[in-house]
């Protein structure tokens, strides 16, 4: 269940353009009552832009860049994208192809030497279709102690990729959406033109398209009145959203950009203009990656690739604490949508709002059904047992990663985690009895009651080329302190270099990470045990009564291996 969760939790010419003639400006209305909401003195918002042929037709801002300066957004506002970053960098690498530096089908240990994992030829053209099967660097360098003081982040992240002897799965067999390997795509784009990707990107992509208010991070930044805020809202209004505890201002890569909507509206015209780039790379960017026996990924070159209403888009979305944003490109009609926002509570709901505007620029009618968003209809209000009978632990069997189904507020809920917290949780809206939609997604999950040999099982469809097939698990382990004492020692991991502790008391485990607070470890399934990070960790034993092994298996990171150090 994991893997939808993941994938939900889960993508012009360098002259100023000109503002299109009144017939253009038919939809002006419409657009302003979509973002009204946020079309207030105390709100923050969002920045929308539209180009049609190569030419302005819409561009306008709402809402606030900072709240308490009360500084409007207007089309000068400068806003943090995030992971709308990831197709400058794979446009960057193209560049190099051409300039004859670099083959995508180079293997990465080529201008990284100090990657350890050769044996799974993983390649460029596999980092930039999200297709290498490299655990998350993000989740590892949680589960590694602290970096020391100064240590580049951007160094950091590659060092722990590139430390990795395992992946998640096989090159080219799977779609995972991965931010490190956009970061080692950076690295890659530095090492082999010889400048900060900084520079690189800023000689080679912005200046050439006229992007004149963009820049990437990497060097010294000044924060003006044009730069919008990230903001965060919750039941007592609006606060300023803070990183977590890697500082993301210097990383680039895989996000990373400072730009307005009309330079990315500049950026989105050149996949049909072809100013930078040619159009051989230029299409494949475009081009929807095959997975072997495995159907087709969603995702090109650096964009996702999708159909909406018949019609084909690229794109891509970002997200983090105070941002929302998406672009979209909808190459048979030369239309270019941007939206950007300094909200983070938009989440998907920025994509379906980029689609919306869109919509009022395309013919009509369409296809009436997109595969992109579920149909948005009223279902039943399901009694609080039915809710309560779907609620529980259900496992991956593929990925052997679990989820967790719980009621809150009178709703059915599911969480990546395993634990009784809600966590980074979606909700399930009810269809009927037994099926469940996921707003602004085109997920519906529907619960199979329990047959003959097997349990209640959630069959996941609209997240991915296949259903996701997951099967609810037994709970209620109560291990004895002296059952709790088999698991204490000491266990290394080779991979981080690392060594864990796990400590037990009468009251339960815990576990230490060196330089890192204490996780306390819940039982919940004969020698498996749930702790936030790590989740559901599971021990092995050998020959005598003592675990041996324990292994940390979540979708991002699969398979991490720890050794009992004897």
């Amino acid at each position: 269940m994991r893997r939808f969760l993941v994938l939900l939790l889960l993508v012009s010419a360098g002259n100023a353009c000109k503002r299109g003639a009144s017939a253009e400006r038919v939809p002006d209305a419409a657009i302003d009552a979509l973002f009204a909401e946020w079309s207030t003195p105390d709100s923050a918002g969002c920045g929308v832009g539209v180009t049609r042929n190569g030419t302005i037709v819409f561009e306008r801002g709402y809402g606030m860049a900072d709240l308490e300066r009360k500084v409007p957004i207007t089309t000068a506002t400068i806003f943090d994208p995030a992971s709308i970053a990831k197709p400058f960098t794979a446009l960057s690498i193209m560049l190099l192809a051409e300039q004859g530096k670099l083959s995508l089908d180079d293997e990465v240990w080529k201008y990284l030497p100090e990657w350890v994992n050769r044996q799974d030829r993983v390649t460029i053209r596999h980092l930039l279709a999200h297709t290498a099967g490299l655990r998350d660097a993000f989740l590892l360098i949680e589960l590694a102690p602290p970096a020391a003081a100064g240590v580049d982040i951007n160094e950091h992240i590659l060092r722990t990729l590139a430390g990795q002897r395992g992946l998640n799965f096989a090159p080219s067999s799977e779609f995972s959406y991965n931010n490190g390997g956009y970061n080692v795509l950076g690295s890659i784009v530095a090492r082999v033109s010889g400048q900060p990707f900084r520079d690189f990107a800023a000689a080679h992509i912005l200046r050439p398209l006229g992007m004149t208010q963009s820049s990437f991070r990497g060097g010294p930044v000044t924060i003006s009145q044009q730069h919008a805020l990230g903001y965060h809202r919750d039941d007592r209004g609006f606060h300023l959203a803070r990183d977590g505890g890697i500082d993301s201002s210097a990383i680039v890569g895989n996000s990373g950009l400072f730009t307005t909507v009309g330079d990315l509206l500049r950026f989105a015209q050149n996949f049909g203009d072809a100013r930078v780039g040619s159009r051989e790379h230029l299409d494949a960017m475009q081009t929807a990656t095959t997975l072997g026996g495995n159907g087709t990924s969603p995702w090109g070159l650096g964009l996702e690739v999708g159909v909406d209403g018949g019609l084909k888009t690229v794109g891509h979305g970002g997200g983090d604490r105070g941002i929302a944003a998406y672009v979209i490109r909808y190459p048979a009609h030369d239309l270019n949508v941007a939206v950007l926002c300094n909200l983070d509570n938009l989440g998907a709901r920025v994509g379906m709002l980029t689609r919306q505007v869109a919509a009022l620029y395309l013919p009509v009618p369409r296809e009436p059904a997109s595969p992109d968003v579920a149909p948005v209809t009223a279902g039943p209000a399901l009694t609080s047992a039915e809710l309560a009978s779907k609620a529980g632990l259900y496992r991956d069997p593929v990925t052997d990663t679990y989820g967790r189904v719980f009621v809150r507020d009178g709703k059915l809920w599911a969480s990546p985690d395993a634990g009784d917290g809600p966590g980074d949780s979606v909700e399930f809206r009810p269809i009927d009895t037994n099926r469940f939609s996921m707003p602004g997604s085109p997920v519906v999950a529907e619960f199979v009651a329990p047959g003959e040999g097997r349990a209640r099982q959630i069959r996941v469809t609209g997240a991915g080329p296949r259903p996701f097939v997951s099967e609810q698990v037994a709970e209620g382990f109560a291990p004895t302190p002296a059952q709790l004492r088999a698991y204490a020692g000491r266990y290394a991991n080779a991979d981080l270099n690392v060594t864990y502790s796990v400590v037990a008391h009468d009251s339960g485990l815990v576990l230490q990470i060196p330089g890192r607070a204490e996780i306390a470890l819940q039982p919940v399934l004969p020698d498996a045990f749930y702790g936030s990070l790590v989740d559901l960790i599971k021990f092995s034993r050998g020959a005598g009564p003592q675990a041996t092994t324990f292994t940390i298996n979540r979708t991002t990171v699969r398979n991490l291996r720890f050794e009992r150090v004897r």
